[in-house]
């Protein structure tokens, strides 16, 4: 997440605790750095130069003071970050693998399997102080979102009051697309994710603070989509956050986004979606190509709340699709879920969105790891008018156990309650579904 120069007022201060102060622990201080970078207090670079100047003191104080050992802490793994010479451009390695297995029942269409759902490989850093960069890859071959370039952007984040972003990356809207898969309380977005806009090439100005959020942005289509000799679809969306209450451990988040998009020459939009798994591939609605469209408005409004272990997460998005010489037609979709941490951890939020959870007491230092409890209910309408998608709701109970912060293990029962309408219509299908993921 960029950040702004406001925050280096934090660094600053810490700074000055690492010149003045001698008695505190070279690992504390090396933690609390740590916690400052991973919750978007300080920037990649101020990072790195807090991280040359506590290495500088200890190596002074070596000969006068006995080093402490590390501490066993909770924090998240470290990172390696390569630095060139002239000490501008940084670049960091991060990735993710997931593995699913699912069993289904109720449904003759979808057939028991496994698959790797994503497997990125993250490149990313600093080309100076003010620009940023970030390229995403997915190996795994999973269909329309599989195989091939993700983020791909450079942003410049030199100016006070916003930064500026241009290349390939997800058009901000919604809570649980903001949110990383990596971090999401299912294995799967609830159904309205058939409204996302996900990944496409534009250009972004954004503000990101603890409290409030907002970006705005102009969008084509993603790397794998060409016009061709057709004009490309052309858009805008945003998305605007608050959180009246942002403390650790207790936070109330309050979110509006928009979408708007020309459709081009195609004139065409289709919305689809599973249910709530991806390893069988079988759209449970399906709208079908839907012609004669000349632009498409969506609207989501966005709540989430967390009490200590105890979270919930709310989210609505309505869809009009407006067409030429033919009725106009209108689709929503909305979920609610709630989790709870066993092990007494807490949701960990930042900037407009969830981020990764780290246990108490990981494994391998005498813990049990984070144990996680989540209930979801989801409905999606794709009926309307002429337009037979079908509608669905679903109940999905989920189980996450973190032995560590760079592991996470899921396992998922999905009921469908009930499909009306569409090319699965009167299925209910019941599917177990179980997760492998480490991310770094």
């Amino acid at each position: 997440m960029l950040l702004k120069k406001s925050n280096l007022v934090t660094a600053a201060l810490l700074s000055s605790c690492l010149v003045s102060t001698t008695t505190i622990a070279g690992s504390e201080i090396a933690l609390l750095i740590d916690m400052l970078r991973d919750n978007g207090t300080v920037s990649e670079a101020q990072y790195q130069r807090l991280q040359a100047e506590l290495k500088q003191i200890q190596s002074q104080n070596q000969t006068s003071t006995q080093i402490e050992p590390p501490v066993q802490t909770t924090q998240a793994i470290k990172p390696v970050v390569v630095k060139a010479a002239s000490d501008q451009f940084t670049a960091q390695l991060g990735g993710r693998l997931q593995i699913d297995a699912a069993s289904y029942s109720g449904d003759p269409k979808m057939g028991n399997g496994t698959e790797v759902r994503r497997a990125y490989l993250t490149l990313k850093g600093t080309l100076s102080p003010d620009w940023a960069y970030r390229f995403q890859y997915n190996f795994a071959d999973t269909g329309e979102d599989g195989k091939g370039i993700l983020d791909a952007f450079v942003a410049y984040q030199g100016m006070d009051d916003f930064d500026v972003t241009i290349g390939n990356f997800k058009a901000p809207f919604t809570l649980h697309e903001a949110t990383s898969d990596n971090f999401v309380t299912f294995t799967e977005r609830a159904s309205i994710a058939a409204f996302s806009p996900g990944r496409q090439i534009g250009a972004m100005i954004s503000d990101n603070n603890d409290d409030r959020t907002w970006a705005i942005g102009a969008f084509g289509e993603s790397v794998s989509q060409h016009g061709g000799e057709e004009d490309e679809a052309f858009g805008i969306s945003s998305r605007a956050t608050w959180s009246p209450l942002n403390q650790p451990r207790q936070v109330l988040h309050l979110g509006l986004g928009m979408n708007y998009q020309q459709t081009g020459s195609l004139d065409t939009v289709r919305y689809k979606q599973q249910a709530e798994t991806h390893v069988a591939g079988v759209n449970l609605v399906d709208t079908g190509v839907i012609n004669q469209a000349e632009n498409v408005l969506k609207l989501g409004a966005e709540f989430a709340g967390v009490w200590g272990p105890f979270a919930t997460q709310i989210e609505y998005v309505s869809t009009r699709v407006n067409r030429n010489k033919v009725d106009d037609v209108h689709f929503d979709g909305w979920y609610v879920e709630t989790s709870y941490f066993l092990t007494g951890e807490s949701r960990h939020y930042s900037q407009g969105h969830f981020a990764r959870t780290i246990p108490f007491k990981q494994v391998g230092t005498g813990g049990s790891g984070a144990w996680q409890l989540a209930l979801r209910y989801s409905e999606l309408d794709l009926n309307d008018g002429a337009i037979l998608g079908g509608e669905t709701e679903a109940v999905t109970l989920g189980l996450n156990w973190f032995p560590t912060s760079a592991l996470r293990f899921s396992a998922n029962y999905v009921d469908v309650l009930s499909v009306d309408g569409g090319p699965n219509a009167d299925l209910t299908p019941r599917l177990f579904q179980v997760r492998s993921q480490w991310s770094f």
